[in-house]
Order: structure tokens, then sequence, then C-alpha cells
């Protein structure tokens, strides 16, 4: 049956007993030529009275959210659009001019104020809606009446993040509300609008899907970039380091850019969950976002699993990870790719908009039921993806006697946390028992004690992840604290190494100054060295032989120091991370012990404790006169040091001269020959009117460094009687 209709713009048109000579006039085969005012539709609606006929009420762009709903709804139902087309001043003012698209008028090209009740009535019964759904997309498309249609209508916001004052208002015309920003539910239900519905926004895996395109962006981005300021630093870091492809498109064009690019580049505004997140994950494409809080995004997709998502000063970071591991990035896509087509798209998004306004559901699904449907019939698991990012080492010498963990609680802990299980067994004994446990995937036997760097050495060497976990065996350690782990080796700058505890020492007296335990930080901090009872690093730099335990600490002690050294002097990082979720028995084989038996040795420790002492002091000697000949500075002060310098920096900017004096003593006592603490204590007292003892401190100084400007430029305006520089 073909249809016929006539539309109007206003009640000031043609009656609408013109449509049954429109009809005639089309029946007997003559072409209708319609004028500013006629519309001519016609459309086969075969097996009609068996369909639902919507009318779906948008402003006409090609690239609106609503166009998408259409094509999802045609593919079941009778849709007649209907509303305005957008102008050329929006299209300007929205930066939409790379379009390339046809702007069309829709079926009822209609005002954006128009009586929508008055259309209604003077439709012919051939296409009076059943449901009228009302999408957003330009502001100003508010047809008049909503409220007195009778049937079921239904309304669909976008932006509420950006629109809520309108959407709260315009809201209450529809006897549906759904809404794409789930953290706006509460303002909807306190503004009297009780039936709201979260419907997140989706992807149309027909048009935004690969045709085998290749890689040759690093990076790629197709968004808005005016008026965007927190977009564009991000951006400018990006193109400071990568190859970053921009072009603002739209269609098939965004999806080859997504395509020809191996991560893409989203950002939300407002903790928006937007449509680029279902977009680039349905082409094929690796997805690095932002944290988009309260969105629901975390649930229904896993950081590091499904998608990468940054923190705004780690970005860079975080793509240079993913760029460096293809495999890994490219199992992610896959599993993001199918994750999105499950349950995303806007079929299914339209299929649950008309089960709550048909009456068959009473509420849409929850992010946990989206969730759940995504992973049906998954080809990637989890497990797939942990594989192929991280690896635990763990040697093992015994069972812990003095600890109530050992290596069976440890794999325990393990089973449900997802990566590769290597294990050196030091123990024969040990090994025949449990090599065969089934979260075990590598391991290798050793017939005498090599130690805990060369364990930690061989196991390296086995890993093939791009992370590796070094665990103790008398340790039990929870998902979300290796997450934590994995998530902060990943982003932080130059992180090498990670773990939940840490330490600054003094390299010279060999001992702690201070050391950050479980619950007494509440940041990641840059320390001088990791715990060596719980870490992780990024593999590659054991791989390329920038890194290496010294085996010359076997079996134990000042490992962890000597690892903190290469790192800091290989200018990478190692960063203690606030983390809960582990308990560690201190030495569960060591305090057991009377003597460690090793290759064919055995010792108290006590005496590997002061032999490996003089080994490291002997070694970091040497390699740190080396590191000074060439024009660097000591790397055997502590990380502290700085923090103690910037902290009485502060004190002394707030005139708290004295406070700032009792930091740089305490500071004195731990290096009694830093110049840079005698000459600061050297201003500071000149300023306090202790002329000698100032005069004492940059005698001092000079005499450790006679080149020593700062404290040789001061001490001669006091012998000239001048003012002093600046502290250092």
């Amino acid at each position: 049956m073909c249809t016929i209709l006539y539309s109007y713009y206003s009640s000031n048109n043609k009656p609408i007993d013109l449509i049954d000579a429109l009809y005639n006039y089309y029946k007997d085969g003559i072409k209708f030529e319609h004028n500013y005012y006629l519309t001519i539709i016609y459309e086969d609606y075969m097996n009609s009275t068996e369909k639902l006929t919507i009318w779906l009420s948008y402003v006409s762009y090609p690239v609106t959210t609503a166009v998408f709903f259409e094509r999802a709804l045609r593919k079941k139902y009778n849709v007649i659009t209907c509303g305005p087309v957008i102008t050329d001043e929006v299209i300007k003012r929205w930066n939409l001019e790379n379009m390339k698209l046809e702007v069309k008028p829709l079926d009822l090209p209609l005002d954006p104020d128009v009586d929508i009740l008055e259309i209604y009535n003077q439709a012919p019964k051939e296409i009076k809606p059943d449901i009228f759904l009302w999408i957003e997309s330009v502001n100003g498309n508010y047809p008049k009446n909503i409220k007195d249609l009778n049937i079921p209508t239904a309304c669909y916001f976008v932006d509420s993040h950006l629109n809520l004052p309108m959407h709260l208002e315009w809201g209450k015309n529809f006897d549906f509300v759904f809404i794409a920003q789930r953290e706006y539910i509460p303002e909807f239900i306190k503004a009297g609008i009780q039936n709201v519905f979260w419907l997140p926004l989706a992807c149309d895996k027909e048009l935004l899907k690969s045709n085998g395109e290749q890689k040759t962006h690093n990076l790629g981005f197709v968004g808005s970039i005016s008026g965007n300021k927190r977009r564009e630093l991000l951006l400018a870091q990006l193109i400071k380091n990568f190859n970053l492809y921009y072009e603002r498109c739209f269609w098939d064009e965004m999806a080859r850019v997504f395509a020809e690019s191996k991560i893409v580049f989203n950002n939300a505004v407002k903790d928006d969950l937007n449509m680029r997140v279902f977009e680039v994950m349905s082409t094929g494409s690796f997805l690095l976002t932002d944290f988009a809080k309260n969105s629901g995004q975390e649930e229904l997709f896993v950081r590091n699993e499904d998608l990468a998502v940054y923190e705004d000063s780690f970005i860079s970071n975080t793509a240079q990870f993913y760029l460096e591991n293809d495999e890994l990035r490219e199992i992610i896509v896959k599993r993001g790719m199918e994750l999105v087509h499950n349950a995303h798209t806007y079929f299914h998004r339209v299929e649950e908009l008309l089960n709550v306004v048909l009456g068959k559901n009473e509420t849409t699904p929850t992010a946990k039921q989206w969730r759940k449907r995504s992973l049906e019939n998954i080809s990637v698991s989890e497990n797939d993806i942990n594989n192929l990012k991280r690896s635990f080492v763990i040697p093992v010498l015994d069972y812990s006697p003095a600890s109530p963990f050992n290596i069976n609680t440890l794999l325990k802990s393990l089973e449900n946390i997802g990566g590769k299980v290597i294990v050196i067994f030091n123990n024969e004994e040990v090994a025949n028992e449990m090599k065969n446990h089934p979260r075990i995937d590598y391991y290798t036997i050793m017939k005498k004690n090599v130690g805990v760097s060369r364990a930690w050495n061989i196991g390296l060497h086995m890993s093939q992840t791009p992370i590796t976990f070094i665990l103790n065996a008398d340790l039990t350690i929870t998902k979300e604290t290796v997450e934590t782990l994995e998530q902060n080796l990943i982003q932080l700058p130059e992180a090498a190494i990670v773990g939940p505890q840490g330490s600054y020492f003094n390299f010279h007296q060999s001992k702690d100054l201070m050391y950050l335990d479980k619950g007494t930080f509440n940041e990641p901090t840059e320390v001088d060295a990791v715990s060596g009872f719980l870490f992780a690093v990024k593999t590659k730099y054991f791989h390329n032989g920038t890194l290496i335990f010294e085996n010359k600490f076997t079996p134990c002690y000042f490992e962890e120091w000597d690892t903190g050294l290469q790192i800091k002097k290989a200018n990478l990082k190692s960063w203690a991370v606030p983390c809960k979720g582990y308990e560690h028995e201190w030495s569960g084989s060591i305090r057991a012990l009377r003597t460690i038996k090793y290759l064919d040795k055995e010792e108290t420790a006590g005496q590997i404790l002061e032999r490996n002492k003089k080994i490291f002091w002997q070694k970091w000697k040497l390699i740190d006169e080396e590191i000074k000949m060439n024009g660097r500075d000591t790397i055997l002060n502590s990380l502290l040091l700085d923090k103690f310098n910037v902290h009485a920096d502060n004190l002394i900017s707030e005139n708290k001269v004295d406070e700032a004096i009792n930091i740089y003593n305490l500071l004195l006592k731990e290096y009694p020959k830093e110049k840079s603490i005698l000459t600061n204590l050297g201003v500071l007292n000149y300023y306090q009117g202790n002329i000698d003892i100032a005069k004492e401190y940059f005698q001092t100084s000079l005499s450790i460094d006679p080149d020593y400007v700062i404290a040789k430029e001061n001490l001669d305006m006091i012998l000239n009687e001048g003012k002093l520089e600046d502290i250092q």
C-alpha cells in the first residue's frame, strides 16, 4: 500500500482535504511536483498492520544521534521522521562543516514549535503513530502539546551534562524519559519525573567497522577541539610525543580514521559517557579514554582488558605502553569489539526503549546487566588478556615455616587473578611436591638454592609479558592490588618498578631514613627503593639490559637498594603505590633458619648482611665517581633530601625560619658533607644575625667543593659586607 502524505508548517497552510486529491494524482501515475508547502511521502508499508508506527522527532542533520536510532528502528518498525532541518549558523557554530553529507528534510518537515497534536489529529489513519519519540538534537525543536497526545510519548536526552535545566523542564512533557548520562537520574526524580531510565549511547556496527585498513597512524582523533582547553592540552601532550592524526570527520570517513589508527584518543566533557567510547571499539581500534566518573563506563568496560583509561598527567605514558605492546593491544581490540557488538548497538538500545514504553519491562538494564550481556559467547576471555599482559615470578625455597602463608596459600590467592605463574624452585623436594599444581604455568628446578636475585633473573628471562610481578611465597594478595599496581606501572612517569611499600635510605650509612609502610601514605610516591616481597616491573628493562638484579648479593639482602640505584642511574623511577589488599609475614623462611645454605656455601644471616653491605658500597662508590666525572650529580643522595629541601623552602616562604633551620639540621645529621645543606644553613643564619656561624657554614661547604659557586659568592658577600644571595 502506498501512502501519500501532505504535511505543512503551520495551521495557516492549505486544508488537509487536499490529501485525497494528491493520492488520486499519484494513483493514476501522474508525477506530482511538490511546492514549498508540500511534501510527497511514498513508501511501501508491506504488512503495516503488523508493525508499530513511530513518529521520530528531531532536527535533521546527517550525523545526529537520532539518525542512528532511526536506522535501528527501521529494521522492525514503520518510522516517520518529523521536525525542522539544521541551520547554516548552527553547522558553523558546532564545527560541522566537514559532514560532507547532504542535509535532507525529514518525512514531515515541521516548524520547531509546531503544534504536534494538530498534526497528529489531521494525519490520515495509515500513518498515525503508535508512539511519539523525541530525540535531542539541536536546541529549539520543541513541538507543542505533546502532553495531549493520546499515545505513549518518550524522549531521549543525550547531553544532560550540558543541558540539564532544559532537560528537567522539557522532560515533564513525556510519559517516558530516557537519558544517556546516568549520573543525572536523581536530578530528574527530584524534579518530579519518575519514569526516567538510563539508556547509554551506542554504536552502529554496520557503519562503524573496519574494512581492513592498514594502521598508518599511532594515534588518531576526530572530535572537536575549539573551546575545550583541557582537550587542547591533552592533545598537545600527545602530539609532542607521538604521530597523532587529526581530522574532523564523520560516518565513513570517521570509521576510516579509527581503523587506520593503532590507538584512538577520546576525551569526555564533564564526565559524559559519549558516543566515541562505543564507536571506536566497534571499528576494531584501541580506545584510550579518560575516567568518566559516575557514568557507568567503569562497570561496562574494564580498564586494561577492554580499553585503556588515562589520567591527564600521565596520558603519554599510558599511550606509550600500548604502542609498545602490539599483541596485547590487538587482543584487547578484538575483545572490545565483541563486547560492544554483543550489547551496545543502537538496535539493542531501541529494543530496550520500546520494551519499557510498551510495558514489557519495568526498566532498562543496569550496567551490571549490560556487562553480562556483552560477555555472552565472547571469544577473547579475561584470562587471554591477562596471560599476555602479566606474569608472576615466585622463588620458592620451602614452605615458609615461620609464616602463616606459603606457596600454597599464595597460589590460592592467584586462582582468581589472571596471568602466567612462573615458579623458581630452589629446593628439589618441594619442587617434586608442587610442580604439577594447576596454577603453575612454568617452573624451573634448581638443585641448590641460587638465592633471591638469581631466581628473580631466571624468572624474568622466562617472562614473556610486558609486566612481571615478583612475589615472595609468604604472601597473600588480592586482584585489586594487582590491578592497582599494574595501572600505576603503566601510567606513572618513567616508572620501572612499583610496589605497595618502599623506603628512602642513606646510602653512605646503609640505613633507612624513612619507610613507607601499608596505610602510612595515600598517593603514589617516588622512593629510593621498593620493598622486595611484592613488586611489579616493566619486563623490557630487564630484557634489554637496562636493569638486572645483582647476583653478587646471593642469597639475599641489598638487592632492593641496588635495584633502586640502577633505576636512578638509568633516569627511571621507583614508585610506592598505596594498596591494602595483601598480607605478608616478614622473613617467612629466614627467621626459621640458623644458617642459610646456598650454592656451595652456608652462612648466617648476619654474615651475609655484612658481606653484602661491603659489596654494595664498593660497587656504587665507583659507579657514582664515574657518574660525577661525566658531569652528573651524585646518585647517592636520597630523594628524601630533595623532599626536605622543598619542605624547608616552603617554611621559609611562610617566614618560619626557625622551623626551616631545624629541618636542615636534621638533614645535616644524615648528610654531614652535603654542600647544599651547609650553604642553606649559612644563608638562614646570616638573616638571623648569626654572621660568624654563617661564615663557618660557607667555609665548610667550600672545603668540600672549592668550586661551589653559591657558597663562594655568599662568603664573599659577607666579607665585603654586601647582601647575601637567595637560598639555593
